[in-house]
């Protein structure tokens, strides 16, 4: 069995809890996520104890505690089973398997956990559009058009990325969503004016699509 050591250490009079771990690179050697790991030599830090259990159990490794203590991927989850909060339970099950190994799991998980209207469900959908995996990617644009007037104003500051995958996701988010009357196209039409400079040629064809088509949506609204 394999541990990893979760650190407490203190800055500025705060505390906080400090993880070994390894980097996640896409095709162009952009770090797109830490995990925890017994071998890593970057680190992850979290604000309680909770979170970095949860995270290091999630990665699949058993954990040791300040205090010495040892704990298990088997003890976190009889604490979640023990509640009678489905919406808990559903949500973890789902989440525990957004990072598989095997790229068809991961794409039903970050679909499965787009029913959730959670700051934390959200943040992994739009961790997920930068994915070079299509499928996954397609499942996280998917889960945020669901939630589009609540999440319009995340998916304009995706164009911003310094990821082109994940601003090339955000101008189909936007495609896709041009539609729906819930979405206030009007502030998506100068942010699309600038997309369309993009350093990448493919995230500058697709600006400018996007845009034709929320300018046409939008004259249409006006009638």
């Amino acid at each position: 069995m394999q541990y990893v050591m979760i650190k407490r250490e203190e800055k500025d009079g705060k505390e906080y809890f400090a993880v070994n771990a390894i980097p996640l690179k896409n095709t162009n050697k952009t770090v797109v996520q830490r995990i925890p790991h017994p071998l890593g030599a970057d680190v992850i830090t979290f604000d309680t104890l909770e979170e970095a259990k949860d995270a290091v159990t999630r990665a699949g490794f058993s954990y040791i505690l300040p205090n010495g203590e040892k704990g298990s991927k088997s003890q976190a989850r009889v604490k979640v089973t023990n509640t009678t909060d489905y919406s808990e339970i559903v949500f973890e099950a789902v989440k525990d398997k957004i990072n598989s190994s095997n790229s068809t799991v991961a794409a039903a998980a970050v679909l499965a956990v787009s029913v959730f209207k959670t700051e934390e469900a959200f943040g992994i959908l739009f961790n997920k559009i930068g994915e070079d995996n299509d499928l996954i990617r397609k499942n996280a644009i998917s889960g945020i058009c669901s939630h589009a007037n609540i999440l319009q104003d995340r998916i304009i500051s995706s164009l911003k990325s310094s990821n082109w995958v994940e601003r090339n996701s955000a101008l189909t988010c936007i495609s896709n969503i041009t539609e729906d009357n819930s979405v206030d196209l009007e502030k998506f039409i100068i942010p699309l004016t600038e997309v369309c400079n993009d350093s990448n040629t493919i995230v500058q064809a697709n600006a400018l699509n996007v845009l034709a088509g929320v300018y046409k949506a939008y004259q249409k609204r006006g009638k």
